[in-house]
């Protein structure tokens, strides 16, 4: 029995050398882990800050395409508050210049009438007159008439008297 617990305690101490070299290996182990664990968190760490700095950069870039598209808004009712402003003044002028030649035809028309007024008029007063020349030259031409009547009838008269 003193011999199987030799046996038993050699056994033992080979196990136990044998589960140290386990045991450093573990430790070896055990410590490669955690420098893989560091190596890890630290990558971890690189990717949250470029996550962190890629949202951020999007959201600059969000407000930006914000900020872009109000100041879009902002020209585009500008533009088209300076379109209308423009076709009521376009309107406004032409209705004037509309207006206007409106006006110019009035007093044209009033000067034509007043014109053809005023040649009705002379026309009346050149036939009057063509009328009163025309009863001179009867007149004349009827006093000639009687005086060549007469003319021609004094022979007539100095033989009717003689």
């Amino acid at each position: 029995m003193a011999e199987t617990l030799k046996t038993k305690v050699a056994v033992l101490e080979t196990e136990i050398s044998q589960m140290s070299d386990l045991f450093v290996k573990l430790d070896a182990t055990i410590d490669r882990m955690a420098e893989v664990s560091i190596s890890i968190n630290q990558m971890l760490a690189v990717q949250e800050q470029k996550i962190n700095q890629q949202a951020e950069d999007s959201e600059d870039l969000f407000h930006l395409v914000e900020k872009r598209r109000i100041e879009n808004d902002e020209s585009l009712k500008e533009l088209h508050s300076r379109i209308t402003t423009n076709g009521k003044e376009m309107r406004q002028e032409m209705n004037a210049n509309v207006i206007k030649i409106m006006h110019a035809i009035e007093e044209v028309k009033d000067l034509m009438v007043d014109r053809e007024r005023v040649i009705k008029q002379e026309q009346s007063e050149l036939e009057n007159r063509i009328v009163q020349v025309e009863k001179k030259q009867w007149f004349m031409m009827g006093v000639g008439a009687v005086l060549g009547f007469i003319a021609g009838a004094f022979d007539w008269f100095s033989q009717f008297f003689s």
